[in-house]
């Protein structure tokens, strides 16, 4: 059967959209380098990395592990648990949830394009069924890493008041345990996702964890550096007798440092951004409103000089 004009429009945009999808997210996934993500794969593993379980073994898991653990491998339900702990969400069946949520929606994309591909030949249909496919698994791969993005923005904007609440508690004569147990409750309104961090770390001390690895526990579960140096500079100052208080101020100010330099540095980069929709938008607008006046004159002046 010959392809008609509209079917190889929509074939060629299919693929375009199909090769935009898979480069964004290869820039994503190998945005960090090889060795960063070796690194924290080692420190995640001797941080207790091993007791992020999978999920159960009634039928749904079943299923899961049936399809995207045979197709993306073992290990990918481990790796969605603690994305999704990085994300926000804790809970026995979160990786269930969010697989069974990627595979109705890659269900129906695939029903979407059987519906949409009738009478089409063999080619346009295995183009489409591989579009859906693609697309049913990266969209739901984005919006977690959107979710994950977000978490981690919240958590960096509490740190730096957190750890001065932090010093002024310990300051005014509080253990450790109770100072962290009191700022978790008092920021549990304006900064929840890091009281609730607080909070998990608390329960883990109170347990009878050490707080070494309570502490590494939280770095492991919020996947940020910032956090991974706070707990380091407790454990350490802890062990060598420092003033802890003052440690935390200190820390608190290099924080703030930190997120003004990258704020700094974003406003620089506003400006090279900004080249592409003045070039793509602004200008071919701008040459139609300076241009057109003159050009509809001159084409006037002609006609009235070839009558």
């Amino acid at each position: 059967m010959v392809l008609d004009y509209r079917s190889l429009f929509l074939l060629s945009t299919l693929t375009c959209v199909t090769l935009l999808v898979a480069g964004v997210h290869y820039y994503l996934r190998t945005r960090q380098g090889a060795l960063s993500r070796r690194i924290q794969e080692l420190q995640e593993q001797s941080m207790g990395g091993g007791t992020v379980s999978g999920v159960g073994g009634d039928f749904w898991d079943s299923l899961l592990r049936s399809t995207y653990g045979v197709v993306l491998g073992k290990g990918w339900l481990r790796q969605k648990e603690l994305e999704l702990m990085r994300a926000g969400f804790r809970g026995p069946s979160v990786v269930k949830v969010y697989g069974m949520l990627s595979l109705l929606f890659t269900l129906g994309l695939v029903a979407i394009v059987l519906i949409a591909f009738q009478g089409q030949d063999l080619s346009m249909w295995l183009l489409g069924l591989a579009a859906a496919l693609v697309l049913g698994y990266f969209i739901p791969e984005q919006i977690l890493v959107s979710l994950r993005n977000r978490h981690r923005l919240s958590l960096m904007a509490a740190l730096p008041d957190t750890t001065d609440m932090l010093s002024i508690v310990l300051g005014a004569g509080l253990s450790l345990d109770q100072a962290i147990a009191r700022v978790a409750e008092e920021i549990r309104f304006v900064y929840p996702e890091l009281a609730d961090e607080f909070y998990w770390m608390t329960l883990e001390v109170q347990a009878g964890q050490e707080r070494a690895v309570a502490f590494q526990h939280m770095a492991q579960r919020t996947g940020l550096l910032d956090i991974r140096s706070l707990a380091s500079m407790i454990v350490q100052a802890e062990r060598f007798g420092t003033s802890l208080s003052q440690a935390l101020r200190i820390y608190a100010d290099s924080v703030r440092t930190k997120r003004r330099l990258e704020i700094e540095a974003t406003i620089n980069k506003a400006a090279v951004k900004m080249v592409f929709p003045i070039v793509l938008f602004i200008l071919p607008a701008l040459f139609v409103v300076i241009l057109v006046p003159g050009i509809i004159s001159i084409l006037r002046d002609l006609q009235l000089l070839g009558q």
